[in-house]
């Protein structure tokens, strides 16, 4: 069932967007009746710029046409007509406003269709016809049990279940991930109901994409914000619960932060994103890094390469894209302050590429000629950077300056100077840590950077004003040197100075670079601004007048506020300060104004603000008011008389330091430009916008007096409110002959993050040619001059000239070593030596567009086995004979291999293996000795040879031992003791004993049980039983006693019992007289007994007292027998 939104459209909107899709259908044809001065990037979209629009070829014509949402429930669709043509615009009423747009084909027709998450909780889908239509919308519910209808925002398409048919995933009120599946071939491009799936605890989603990550064929799903978590799929269109994965994801992004696809190649589908520095508690900190997941069979993602960022270009959107539509490589397209190309090298390895002045939303598609093309929407239009299939756009250029510093605080504008005579524009800068910066133009609107040096270390607590710089030849011989100053720093507070100004001077060596600063020059007061460079004091050198104040000054009227002069030497040095007339202006009073000759005296005069500030030719200055403001400016209507540009408009000057009050032309602004564009012999003006990235410059030519015609072409790059004309074509006329001026803007103005230089070349001029290569400088060190061959070294070379790219191949006496990519300037190889001898090394730069190859110096490397050392260690100092033993020998050095020798005396017992370090050998001495044993290494290609020191271990001669337990008993003649006899090998025995009874007491027996036994194995037992004999006699003669006494009481009974009992009980009589009888007969035999025999017994039986046993054993061969006492004490 199709379910449908509670929001309807207002018919009055409704109306109202019908009338202005009419009145965009009637727009003609785009005028081109100027040639473009400047690039024009081809525009195909009318609609209004929004970053979750769609892209794609809706009606088969080869070209890239748009969807986005067209305001109150209606979706927009603008359909390219091409360069030349206005786009067809149409409109298609819904029953939802639009949040998120996805172009897919559902229902597998070839024809594009669209997806979109809506308010109410629903997603939408329009089924193309192909043609640029599209069938009538269906919506589809998402919904969370027991809650209110979810807010959705984007949607991807993904096939879950393997059908074939591409399934809907969106991400829902920020923790939930909606799965709806397609019905496929039975009812294709519709949807099933959805399915939520939560994240984990504490994490919230904003993007989502997928991919088979652990290379099992199913297609898994990632969502994530500032963390990411992966649902692994099951193949049937349902997911696993899902797993965090460590990363630090930037969060400050306006369109997808992170994207997935087979970055290396390997067939498992990998992460990208923009990574923000982990240890900052900034949640918007930008991103410092472009950082590479490796997906993994084992779902647990590996980290693959790193590509570390400019932080200050504020990088917040990743696009990745191939070169053509047959390229399996991936790079990416990072867009922040310019959009700068991330290379890939095909196996996932990142490289920075060129940069463009292009920002905000974009996407990457394919053109007509099958390359990639970026477009962008920017707040202005839609515009396209078209690809040359090699990973580069035909777009602006714009260069990135390094930016060495991790403060988030402000740094100063950029300047330009012709740096090297070559006589294209260059370009200073100068960071927040007062690092100075070079950059030679390279005769293509591009800057590579030659320069460096260390600024100053002083640790600031708080600063409001930038550093500044100011370039001159301040030391006189002719080349351009660099002065920057830092303004001091405030307490935390910011209301105590805890350090004044200093100045850093840099002598320019003429080619780009630059000496080191000598030790700055401490200043006397703290918020210095930019100071105006001039010979104020007519002595032929460049002076300074520095204003100072600066920023607190409105917030904080304690700081005082004025301008010192500084008189130059023609060093690089300056006299003291002096105190001057002439006010620091602007908000912040950091700058002077401008420095010119206003009344044609010849001495340099300055115009700030609303003063005029006249020189007197010493250094010093007259204040008069200066009510016009603004700043004067060549000669515009023709009369040889300077002009003035303020408040947009442009005074005719008098000629005497005055101007006209009405203005001939009001269409100039802020920052203009005067320079001759056209090439027609007239100064034209060049105003910047200011609606920020993607905005345009607009061009007025002049006639030469005073009447100026606008450019109708548009010229989309991100610029800057200040910039200025220059030569950056290496085919245009040299200054001031040139007379088609390029146009040179900065990111970096004062208080903004980051520098990077836009450039716009004057397509009137020649195309330019490939720069001249700069020289590079390569050096190499070693982690260490020596090494065991096979051992692991690490070399690293380190290129300097104008920001070297590309890759550095390693050698040694004309072998191939290896070869690595330069990251941040070096090149780094790990890689040994099989084999020992003496190995130079040297690196080999091979170049690239800005920089000659170079080579290093040789590295010597030294390499030879080192010592290693083997210890012996023996299972048991002593064993028996044919007891096996274990022999380990540890061997140290590196890493050792090959063969440990065991020995004792000259004796060779066995070899083994070294593994790990160590080799054991299981042995047996098959004979009774003292043997002394070492380990002998033999050595291999890395370790020299090795003996251990003896181990001495003693083999006696194989025996036993007989021990009795327990060894002595007591008992009574006639009976028996037993004892437990243990016999125990020694020395590897294994032979068979036997027992035998020595010489036994009279009437004792032995018994053995059993009679032999064999300890082979341990110790063995057999029981030993010692049986006594009592006589006979004796054992009558003890019964003697009680019998007699019986008898005898017997008979008395008999006496005294009356005779009548016995008539009265015949029974009774019967047994009284067997009585009788049996007590006789006792006394007979007792008194018999009592009697001496007349012979002595044979059989006396065992003699009362201690009685000794022998045992003896005896082993089966005859060779060992032992003897034991087994002591018995007959009572």
């Amino acid at each position: 069932m199709t379910a449908t939104p509670w929001c309807k459209t207002p018919s009055g909107a409704r109306s109202l967007l019908v009338s202005l899709i009419a009145i965009l259908l009637t727009l003609p044809a785009i005028a081109q009746t100027q040639t473009p001065i400047f690039p024009v990037l081809p525009y195909n979209f009318a609609l209004s710029p929004q970053p979750n629009m769609a892209l794609g070829d809706f009606n088969g014509d080869g070209r890239i046409d748009e969807a986005t949402s067209n305001g109150i429930n209606a979706m927009g669709i603008s359909l390219n007509n091409g360069p030349t043509s206005s786009p067809t615009l149409t409109s298609i009423p819904l029953s939802c406003t639009p949040q998120y747009v996805l172009a897919s084909d559902l229902n597998n027709d070839t024809k594009l269709d669209l997806a979109f998450s809506c308010g109410g909780g629903y997603i939408g889908v329009l089924l193309g016809n192909g043609d640029g239509t599209f069938q009538p919308a269906s919506y589809y519910a998402v919904t969370i049990p027991g809650a209110a209808a979810p807010i959705l925002t984007q949607v991807i398409a993904i096939d879950l279940n393997g059908d074939g048919y591409l399934d809907i995933a969106v991400i829902a009120n920020s923790d939930e991930v909606g799965v709806l599946l397609n019905q496929g071939s039975g009812k294709p491009g519709s949807l099933s109901s959805s399915v939520l799936y939560s994240a984990p605890t504490n994490v919230t989603f904003r993007f989502i994409g997928a991919g088979d990550f652990n290379g099992d064929g199913k297609q898994d799903i990632i969502a994530g914000n500032a963390q990411l978590a992966v649902y692994y799929g099951k193949g049937d269109g349902t997911l696993n619960s899902p797993q965090l994965i460590t990363a630090s994801v930037a969060t400050n992004s306006i369109g997808q932060s992170f994207v997935t696809g087979d970055f290396n190649r390997d067939g498992l589908a990998d992460v990208a994103y923009l990574s923000s520095d982990p240890q900052s508690q900034d949640p918007s900190a930008p991103a410092i890094s472009l950082q590479i997941l490796l997906g993994d069979p084992s779902k647990n993602f590996t980290t693959g390469a790193t590509l570390a960022l400019n932080p200050s270009m504020n990088y917040a959107q990743i696009v990745p894209f191939q070169n053509t539509t047959t390229s399996s490589v991936t790079n990416f397209a990072l867009v922040g302050g310019v959009t700068s190309i991330a290379i890939n090298d095909g196996n996932g390895g990142l490289s920075m590429g060129e940069s463009y002045s292009l920002s905000t939303y974009a996407v990457a598609l394919s053109g007509a000629n099958g390359n990639i093309n970026l477009y962008f929407q920017s707040n202005v239009e839609s515009v396209t950077a078209v690809g040359n299939g090699n990973g580069t756009f035909q777009a602006s250029p714009a260069t990135v300056l390094p930016y060495a510093s991790t403060s988030t605080q402000q740094i100063g504008t950029p300047i330009t100077a012709d740096l090297n005579g070559d006589g294209l524009t260059d370009v200073l800068g100068v960071d927040f840590g007062g690092n100075l910066i070079a950059a030679l133009g390279r005769g293509n609107g591009r800057f590579a950077v030659t320069t460096q040096n260390t600024g100053s270390t002083q640790p600031p607590q708080y600063i409001k004003n930038p550093p500044v710089i100011v370039t001159g030849d301040f030391d006189g011989d002719g080349k351009p040197d660099a002065i920057i100053i830092l303004p001091g720093s405030l307490d935390s507070h910011g209301e105590v100075i805890t350090a004044n100004a200093q100045m850093f001077f840099y002598s320019g060596n003429g080619d780009g670079t630059f000496k080191a600063s000598p030790a700055p020059a401490a200043l006397s007061f703290y918020g210095a601004g930019t100071p105006a460079v001039g010979d104020f004091n007519g002595d032929g050198k460049l002076d300074l007048l520095v204003p100072y104040g600066g920023l607190d000054a409105h917030e904080n009227p304690a700081f005082p506020t004025g301008t010192f002069f500084f008189a130059g030497k023609g060093d690089g040095t300056f006299a003291a300060p002096i105190a001057v007339s002439a006010p620091p202006v602007g908000y912040d009073q950091s700058t002077l104004g401008q420095v010119v000759d206003v009344n044609n005296d010849g001495k340099l005069d300055i115009i700030g603000g609303n003063t005029l500030s006249l020189g007197n030719g010493d250094g010093t200055f007259q204040e008069q008011p200066w009510p016009t403001g603004g700043v004067v400016t060549s000669d515009l209507n023709g009369d040889g008389i300077p002009d003035l540009l303020a408040g947009g408009g442009i005074y005719a000057g008098n000629g005497d330091g005055t101007f006209q009050t009405t203005p001939f032309f009001t269409k100039a602004g802020f920052g203009t430009a005067v320079g001759d564009l056209n090439g027609d012999g007239h100064l034209d003006l060049l105003n910047p916008a200011t609606g920020g990235l993607n905005s345009s410059v607009t061009i007025y030519f002049g006639d030469g007096k005073g009447n100026f015609t606008a450019d109708p072409n548009t010229y989309p790059v991100n610029v800057g409110p200040l910039g200025q004309l220059a030569r950056l074509n290496n085919q245009a006329p040299n200054l001031p002959g040139d007379n088609k001026l390029d146009y040179l803007s900065f990111s970096g103005q004062a208080y903004s993050l980051g520098q990077a230089v836009y450039s716009l070349l004057n397509q009137l001029n020649p195309a330019s040619t490939p720069p001249a290569l700069l020289p590079s400088k390569t050096t190499l060190a070693a982690s260490a001059n020596s090494a065991a061959p096979g051992q692991q070294l690490t070399f690293t070379a380190t290129v300097t000239g104008a920001t070297p790219t590309g890759t550095v191949s390693f050698a040694s006496n004309g072998k191939a070593l290896g070869t690595a990519s330069i990251i941040n300037g070096s090149a780094t190889l790990a890689t040994s030596f099989a084999t020992a001898s003496t190995y130079p090394v040297i690196a080999n730069y091979a170049g690239d567009t800005n920089n000659t190859s170079s080579s290093s110096n040789a590295v010597s490397i030294v390499v030879a086995p080192v010592s290693s050392t083997t210890t012996l260690s023996v299972s048991a100092a002593s064993a028996g004979t044919n007891q096996q033993l274990t022999l380990t020998a540890s061997v140290s050095g590196l890493n050792p291999t090959g063969t440990v020798t065991f020995a004792s005396a000259t004796a060779i017992l066995g070899t083994a293996p070294v593994t790990n370090g160590v080799a054991v050998l299981p042995f047996t001495f098959t004979a009774a000795g003292i043997y002394t044993v070492t380990a002998s290494y033999a050595g291999d290609i890395a370790n020299l040879s090795s003996v251990s020191a003896p181990v001495t271990v003693t083999i006696p001669a194989p025996d036993y031992t007989v021990t009795a337990s327990p060894s002595s008993a007591t008992i009574k003649a006639g009976q028996s003791a037993t004892t437990t006899l243990t016999v125990t090998p020694v020395g590897g025995y294994t032979g068979t004993v036997k027992f035998s009874c020595g010489t036994l007491p009279t009437g004792v027996t032995c018994n053995f049980a059993p009679s032999s036994i064999t300890p082979s194995t341990g110790s063995a037992t057999s029981t030993l039983t010692i049986t006594t004999t009592a006589p006979p006699t004796a054992f009558l003669r003890n019964l003697s006693g009680p019998l007699q006494g019986i008898a005898w009481a017997s008979l008395l009974f008999l006496t005294l019992t009356p005779r009548r009992i016995f008539r009265l009980n015949r029974r009774l009589a019967r047994a009284s007289l067997l009585t009788l009888l049996l007590a006789a007969g006792l006394l007979s035999f007792s008194g018999c007994s009592s009697s001496s025999p007349s012979n002595p017994p044979t059989n006396p039986g065992t003699p009362v007292g201690v009685q000794t046993v022998t045992l003896t054993t005896t082993d089966s061969s005859g060779n060992l027998s032992h003897a034991i006492n087994f002591q018995v004490t007959v009572q």
